[in-house]
């Protein structure tokens, strides 16, 4: 092979100096021994399984488009180095230039980003601190009601846990476009098996959502020996839930969650679950929704 082989690929050098930089860094940070002092375990939020997806779907596009641009500039410049001839014999103080430029960008954009890092990390612990005061500060105003997040049981996720002295709810949130303006408001009419939007008609969120719920109530049996009631709630952002049918107290209740306080703080008369009951149960399923530490 040819010593002048080489010279068509000082343009992928950069790429080389910021990654062994990262490595560099990242085994820097890696090595400071000082503890966070956050000791609350941490609970998903909100939607984490879902932005989990969509970060790493944008993750995988990413590291897509860098590929293509890495795979299509290395097969250029195998081409260029195959047909072009390079005459090293004229290389000049110009040539010599052109490479301390590559070399020097390299070091300069990876040392850019290298400086973030810490930043970067000094920014996680904050949001950290955040997310723990926020969910100390909920436990202590919550009294006996409780909601947990993201619940993970290892196949399957329930977006939402409410736990009050009405019972256990377990809550599907399920996302559905609106009508094109000027046809009216959205509704969805339910008969307590299927949801009809009125130009289509779904079975399978109430029965997701029925699924559920009597998963979560075998966990909770296993889990603190009691039988716990678990309703089963399929909640619809923004749409106005019509109920066509009687909706009795074991049937999957469907609910736009701005209007759903009938049915997680009924009256008095109607309480099931004392404070200790309520209790062990949400700390049955707060280990199910406990951040995983990266």
């Amino acid at each position: 092979m040819s010593s002048q082989f080489w010279i068509p690929f000082l343009g992928i050098v950069p790429i080389f100096i910021i990654v062994g930089l990262l490595y560099w860094q990242n085994r820097r940070l890696d090595a400071d021994q000082r503890r966070e002092a956050i000791t609350t375990q941490l609970r998903n939020l909100p939607g984490n399984s879902l932005q989990n997806q969509r970060d790493e779907l944008m993750q995988r596009q990413m590291s897509r488009m860098f590929a293509s641009v890495v795979i299509g500039l290395s097969s250029a410049m195998f081409v260029i180095s195959r047909r072009v001839t390079v005459d090293l014999s004229s290389w000049n103080w110009l040539d010599s230039a052109a490479v301390q430029l590559i070399v020097a960008g390299g070091v300069y954009y990876g040392y850019q980003i290298i400086q973030e890092l810490p930043q970067g990390r000094r920014l996680r612990q904050a949001i950290r601190a955040e997310q723990a005061t926020a969910q100390e500060f909920a436990a202590s105003l919550a009294g006996d009601n409780r909601i947990v997040h993201d619940v993970q049981t290892g196949t399957f996720n329930i977006d939402h846990v409410v736990i009050t002295p009405a019972g256990v709810f377990a809550v599907e949130t399920k996302s559905r476009l609106k009508p094109p303006a000027g046809n009216g408001s959205p509704r969805v009419k339910y008969n307590g098996k299927s949801l009809d939007f009125g130009e289509w008609v779904e079975t399978k969120p109430v029965e997701q959502a029925e699924r559920q719920a009597r998963w979560l109530s075998d966990y909770l049996r296993k889990e603190t020996g009691e039988s716990v009631p678990v309703t089963a709630v399929l909640a619809l952002p923004g749409w106005f839930v019509e109920r066509v049918a009687p909706i009795r107290s074991g049937m999957v209740q469907v609910v736009n969650p701005k209007n759903s306080r009938w049915l997680f703080l009924p009256e008095r008369s109607a309480v099931l679950l004392d404070s200790p009951t309520i209790q062990r149960s949400a700390n049955a399923i707060e280990k199910m929704a406990q951040v995983v530490e990266a």
